[in-house]
């Protein structure tokens, strides 16, 4: 196969860049924020550091919050960049050329994969960054067993895809555009026949230690060596090329040749239009494998191998070959120019309205799966497209806008808020109370001056409104603590926004946040008594709302959506139709596994068994719910037997609730 780019020449005919004066190889920071505050501060601009990686630039009334390498990144997105699977599917549903191959969760499924597909496979962990738990090359039954391992060790599920062979180029794609790109060769030695692998390894570390960019990584992983059962004590002849690894990543022992001004503009294409699945994203790095070829329906000469939401920019800073490329520039200039000053936020009271659903909670799955399910239900009674693309991401659509969401997160909600309210002690340190010298000793159950009682509470805030409130009980049963939650929400007082909005603030304003607040009465004026914010998530139980123990269930998912998706009209058309099913379908139990469905569908109607041994069913809601609903009765629980179905129209009743009859 020729090589797109001629990186061997390069290499041969070129001397390795030398960083040995660098200032950035003394830095003991993270090199990729000191490479952006240090750019940043040129361009007189202002930066604020916080912790764990998170730093602010501003220009003016302008903020910037970067995690590490990346700025404003969406939460949703860098979480499915980093589910490999599901980085996958987005990018094949919008044509981009991926590797063919599946995810698996256990072996006998993955190995019968690997058997059928006839070839050699990369098997890798579907969660994963920095090619850890990636082997390349698999060919035989053996090689697919300890792979499976290694990719196990770092994620539940594991991918088995088609080995692609060929060049690997990273491109750094920034606001849709290739702004960089460099080969990444994989860790390897040249022979010259007096010294070992060892030595010559040794010898390779040295040179990396004098580059800002590899000097915390060394040549250590062997795991091609391993494979082929070659000692480090070999001898390589003069000139003999030995590769180590079988990934290129640089973190892995690889080197990077810096190519932009030649990659051709079908690859760039290929990068810009695969970032772009990723609108979230500011900043990505395309993982691109060519493979060379005449391009076909069934081979493209350039595959996407994944995405990286936060790729290292070092790399293109401090090429091992090649011109440097000012990736902190580009990025911070490009941010600047699309950034708008933010006005504060100002919260009102604007109540969830009750749920219908409430005294079914056993339709739906429990934990994050029950976030999905609920986002389903009020996506299903608003008549919005739905995307499952895992059994907690969805993507809905309305018209030409849609949002993805991971669990009741949606894609606007910032990945460093995310990371400051998963950080106890972070949050700890930030978050607001009326007394900030008594913070510490503050705590559910403790007492004012007083000896009044501080209570729990917990507030839910969608874009500029507070929708609900729950007051929080905690009582010892036994070895457990039992845990009640009533609806207060229309107790609450107006000074609570205040606090509120300052929560906000601290953690970089997320579109949704459940906020935990000690207080002696929610109803009162705030300025009145002690309070103090203990907690606040990114990701709140909407269920606990839905199905509250004492008070009114509300119906919070379906604020979310009309929030995100603000031109829905205030009511969807409502169908009906009448659904005949035959089969094995009495006495398993299918009647009532339709109600459930019905529940988790915001379905109307009833269903009855006829004396034939059909069943009969009366189906009515939005246009999609119902659509969706004759297909699952054309299935039906796991006992039964459908052989075929008979549907026709039928008036709409405006029913609220779904019954069981006979």
């Amino acid at each position: 196969m020729s090589e797109i780019f001629p990186v061997e020449s390069i290499v041969r005919e070129s001397v390795e860049n030398d960083y040995s004066n660098s200032p950035f190889l003394h830095v003991r920071d993270d090199i990729g924020i000191s490479l952006l505050c240090h750019t940043a501060n040129a361009m007189n601009l202002e930066v604020q550091r916080h912790q764990k990686l998170i730093f602010e630039v501003r220009d003016g009334q302008k903020s910037i919050v970067f995690r590490q390498n990346s700025p404003e990144n969406s939460a949703v997105y860098a979480y499915c960049a980093r589910q490999k699977h599901i980085a996958k599917k987005l990018m094949a549903d919008a044509g981009i050329p991926v590797p063919a191959g599946d995810v698996f969760e256990d072996y006998p499924s993955a190995l019968r994969y690997f058997l059928e597909f006839g070839g050699e496979v990369a098997v890798k962990p579907s969660d994963g960054s920095s090619g850890a738990g990636v082997s390349c090359g698999i060919g035989g039954e053996e090689e697919f067993n300890r792979a499976w391992k290694l990719a196990r060790h770092h994620s539940a599920r594991v991918i088995v895809e088609q080995n692609l062979r060929g060049q690997d180029i990273r491109v750094i794609v920034i606001g849709g555009k290739a702004e960089a790109a460099y080969v990444r060769t994989p860790a390897h030695v040249v022979g010259d026949g007096i010294h070992s692998i060892r030595d010559l390894m040794e010898r390779k570390n040295r040179i990396r230690r004098n580059n800002p960019s590899l000097r915390y990584d060394p040549l250590r992983n062997v795991d091609l060596l391993e494979r082929r059962n070659i000692s480090l004590d070999t001898i390589p002849s003069t000139g003999e090329r030995v590769q180590l690894t079988s990934v290129a990543n640089t973190s892995a022992g690889g080197e990077t040749v810096e190519v932009l001004g030649l990659l051709d503009a079908e690859s760039r294409r290929i990068a810009e239009r695969a970032a772009l699945c990723f609108p979230g994203l500011v900043q990505v790095g395309v993982d691109l494998m060519y493979c060379g070829g005449v391009p076909s329906a069934a081979h493209s000469p350039v595959y996407v191998i994944e995405v990286n939401s936060n790729p290292g920019i070092c790399d293109a800073v401090f090429p091992s070959y090649g011109r440097a490329v000012d990736v902190p520039g580009k990025l911070l200039r490009h941010v600047l120019s699309t950034t708008t000053a933010a006005s504060p936020r100002r919260l009102q009271v604007a109540l969830a309205p009750v749920y219908r659903f409430s005294q079914f909670p056993r339709a739906f799955y429990q934990g994050e799966r029950r976030q999905a399910d609920l986002i389903k239900q009020a996506a299903f009674a608003h008549n919005l497209e739905i995307e499952t693309l895992s059994d907690t991401v969805l993507k809905l659509r309305h018209g030409k806008f849609s949002c993805l969401f991971h669990g009741a997160i949606p894609e606007c909600v910032r990945l460093v808020s995310r990371k400051i309210t998963r950080n106890n002690d972070w949050m700890a340190e930030v978050l607001p109370c009326s007394e900030p010298h008594q913070q510490a000793g503050m705590g559910e159950g403790a007492g004012d001056e007083s000896g009044r009682r501080l209570n729990h509470y917990r507030v839910l805030v969608i874009g500029n409104k507070v929708v609900a409130a729950l007051y929080t009980q905690t009582a010892p049963q036994g070895m457990q603590t039992q845990v009640s939650r009533m609806d207060v929400s229309e107790l609450i007082h107006p000074s609570v926004l205040s606090v509120l909005e300052r929560t906000l603030q601290v953690i970089f304003d997320p579109f949704i946040a459940g906020i935990d607040l000690l207080m002696e009465d929610i109803s009162r004026d705030a300025c009145s008594q002690r309070w103090q914010v203990v907690n606040a998530v990114c990701n709140p139980h909407l269920g606990r709302h839905h199905f509250p123990d004492e008070g009114l269930p509300r119906d919070v998912a379906a604020v979310l959506l009309r929030e995100l998706f603000p031109e829905l009209p205030d009511s969807a058309t409502r169908v009906a139709c009448r659904v005949l099913v035959c089969g094995k379908v009495q006495h398993v139990g299918f009647r009532r596994w339709l109600k459930l469905m019905a529940v988790r569908h915001a379905v109307s109607g009833w269903v009855r068994n006829l004396e034939d041994g059909r069943v009969e069913a009366v189906l009515e809601g939005t246009e999609r719910a119902v659509a969706q609903m004759v297909e699952q009765c054309k299935v039906g629980p796991l006992s039964a037997a459908v052989t075929h179905t008979e549907v026709e129209s039928a008036p709409c009743f405006s029913r609220c609730s779904f019954s069981v009859l006979g």
